[in-house]
């Protein structure tokens, strides 16, 4: 049988406790982060989940296949752990939910019914840095009220490489099929002017031409993050900043715009068309520093904040970092936590413009896929957060070179 399980608990009303409203792109995601927490596990507890899911799933494939897949692609596997018992120095899973990350030719394939799920050829699965043609639900092995933490897995899937891909399952049971719609997909799906009926689909859609990557829905408004780019960029920047500091926290204007904006890269927020979050990213040698996260009153419900926060965690990580530091007002931490940030012993507590804040850290395992000095050239002149599409340099090389004029 092919690794493509979905499960919950076998009692009946297990399946209906993850109910409609925790949509992958609903709005209820920070309520279910207080209770659960996502994150990559390590080889051996990859296996230690397998072990769990075999119990209820019969048919898994390999350990090694899951992790050679896991090997090809770090964004194949994730782990779901109650935020009750998870234990940062040893995190150890309740449950998981797998990919395929599939390129075009996998994409067909699985259409036709042709692709091998059970042991697919990495031929048809893109890299971490590669952008994929769809996502494959490849395994769920989610019991009871764990299965409230699928939309929360979906979420790291809302980095710009990521986030307009569709994404596809196939139920093997009635209780995947029951999540399965519970979390938005729907029966039949279609890719490339290809239908099948047997898959379940759920579609996102084309990103926007200026590269923003989307979140969630907020009532019929879709949320979406973008690298500023322009000096119009900043200014949406600035408006949001000069809200939410200067106005509704009171903070002088010298204190809020210190010097520092011109060698930061920020992210911006949007609701719809309106710029309604940002955040400031500063580099050191060794550690990546958030600043200046805010978001307007308006859309403090919409997720955007995560959505910023998870895209500045991809965006740094494919530039190698990481390690991760942030300045938290101290009744924010919680918010930093959900990200995989902590407060610990040596946490310093200080206070700047009226507030007390504390230092929060998070570090993350070495990405295989970071930009290195002995990457193409053409992919180190893209524009930020766009290394995996051809930028107008790219195309300015088909023009040849210019021949030298040499003066006498």
């Amino acid at each position: 049988m092919a690794f493509n399980h979905i499960t919950s608990s076998k009692r009946p009303d297990a399946a209906q406790r993850c109910p409609a409203n925790h949509r992958l792109d609903g709005s209820g995601l920070p309520d279910l982060a207080k209770r659960l927490v996502i994150f990559t596990p390590a080889a051996a507890e990859i296996s230690a989940l397998l072990a769990k899911a075999r119990m209820h799933i019969q048919g898994l494939t390999t350990d090694e296949i899951v992790h050679n897949a896991v090997r090809h692609n770090p964004d194949s596997f994730w782990a779901i752990c109650s935020r009750h018992r998870f234990d940062l120095a040893a995190p150890s899973g309740d449950g998981f939910l797998a990919v395929l990350t599939l390129n075009h030719e996998g994409m067909v394939k699985l259409l036709d019914g042709s692709l091998d799920t059970r042991n697919p050829d990495h031929k048809y699965l893109a890299r971490q840095s590669e952008k994929p043609a769809g996502i494959y639900v490849w395994a769920i092995y989610a019991r009871g009220v764990v299965a409230a933490g699928i939309p929360l897995v979906f979420q790291k899937f809302s980095t710009p490489l990521l986030a307009d891909c569709d994404i596809y399952a196939k139920a093997a049971t009635e209780d995947g099929s029951r999540i399965l719609g519970a979390v938005g997909f729907r029966k039949g799906a279609e890719y490339d002017n290809q239908v099948s009926s047997d898959l379940y689909m759920f579609a996102r859609g084309s990103s926007d031409a200026d590269g923003a990557f989307r979140g969630s829905d907020s009532g019929n408004q879709k949320t979406t993050v973008s690298v500023a780019r322009t000096m119009e960029d900043l200014a949406r920047v600035y408006s949001v900043r000069s809200a939410v500091y200067i106005g509704e926290q009171e903070c002088p204007y010298d204190e809020e715009f210190d010097g520092n904006d011109f060698s930061a890269s920020h992210l911006i927020g949007y609701l719809g068309k309106q710029p309604v979050g940002c955040l400031r990213i500063r580099y050191f040698a060794g550690f990546v520093k958030f600043e200046r996260l805010a978001v307007l009153e308006k859309a403090r419900l919409s997720g955007v904040a995560s959505q910023i926060v998870d895209a500045a965690i991809a965006l740094c990580k494919r530039k190698g970092y990481q390690r991760f530091y942030a300045h938290s007002q101290t009744r924010l931490v919680g918010f930093w936590e959900r990200h995989g940030f902590f407060a610990n012993n040596s946490s310093r507590h200080f206070q700047f413009s009226d507030m007390d804040y504390v230092e929060v850290f998070r570090t993350t395992e070495p990405d295989g896929t970071a930009l290195a000095i002995d990457a193409d050239p053409h992919i180190l002149i893209r524009p930020e957060g766009f290394w995996h599409t051809a930028g107008i340099l790219d195309h300015s090389a088909k023009r040849g070179a210019r021949t030298s004029v040499v003066m006498a």
